[in-house]
């Protein structure tokens, strides 16, 4: 399936090799179903959303990773799906899929010496394995999932009760092989608005970093309540929103889907595009080359 998949975007990709409009996006969409006979036929939600991620991840590579494009294809996707026989997508796991995509088929990370490669837990509170693009329980091997998941657990002290393990806000982990030892070193979460959500990723980033498992980031389309960022502009004075205050005070990162003139960039806020060169630097860190 997942080479099915990944024919289909490439297909459509190679029909619309330049900037373009959605309507010659969509055209081409047509013409490579038309031409592939493709059809999902699959009850499983992940080949669902995931092919979803796929063809979201295409029209922006051709165009720019932006909201409005996201929201382009969102709106549409409706009519895909009926079209090419897959469910209807949902929208924050086509947004995971999308980072998880980018990260192992979409970003060059020339002879990837150091094996970046980005996961998600089976299991959202009590993971057993890590999968990724093919969503397969044996793409790591059963120590490399136990000791990563342990890692990942943040340990809580409670009044009165024993102390326990608790799986945090780990949407995708990214991992690097180094002296033959796969480990982690980039935790990022994923949320299509804030809203009150984000505190529970800045609360499990801090633990991140107090337990020393990782960089943890951000990635968000921002789309807000009312279609306004929920992270907006700073101002000359240092006059910023609360959420942009903190999201900036905690994460390693934060990447947006939204063009520069609604949330302007900082040191921390990036476009989503420098996730490639950031995860490329961090792993030199940790490895002394690359």
């Amino acid at each position: 399936m997942l080479d099915d998949i990944l024919d289909f975007k490439n297909g459509i990709m190679n029909r619309s090799n330049s900037i373009i409009d959605w309507n010659t996006f969509y055209a081409a969409l047509l013409q490579e179903q038309i031409s592939t006979s493709f059809s999902l036929n699959s009850d499983e939600p992940h080949w669902n959303n995931y092919f979803h991620a796929t063809l979201v991840s295409a029209y922006m590579q051709l165009t720019n990773f932006d909201l409005v494009n996201w929201q382009k294809y969102i709106l549409e996707s409706a009519t895909f799906s009926s079209l090419l026989g897959c469910r209807n997508p949902n929208e924050g796991e086509v947004l995971e899929l999308f980072v998880v995509h980018s990260i192992n088929k979409v970003f060059a990370f020339g002879t990837n010496n150091l094996n970046i490669h980005a996961y998600r837990a089976n299991h959202s509170s009590n993971p057993t394995y890590l999968s990724d693009d093919g969503h397969t329980q044996n793409v790591l091997s059963a120590e490399d999932n136990s000791r990563i998941i342990e890692n990942l657990k943040v340990v809580m002290k409670l009044r009165g009760q024993p102390q326990k393990a608790i799986w945090g806000d780990n949407d995708i982990i990214v991992t690097l092989t180094h002296n033959s030892i796969v480990q982690q070193f980039c935790i990022i979460s994923c949320k299509t608005s804030l809203r009150e959500r984000v505190y529970q990723s800045i609360f499990w980033s801090m633990h991140s970093r107090m337990e020393g498992v990782g960089k943890h980031v951000f990635v968000t389309t921002d789309k807000g309540a009312s279609g306004n960022s929920e992270i907006g502009n700073r101002g000359a004075n240092n006059n910023a929103k609360k959420s942009r205050d903190v999201l900036e005070s905690t994460m390693d990162r934060v990447y947006v889907l939204r063009n520069s003139s609604e949330v302007n960039r900082s040191q921390v806020i990036k476009d989503f595009s420098f996730l490639q060169q950031d995860l490329i630097n961090w792993a030199k860190d940790i490895a002394g080359s690359y």
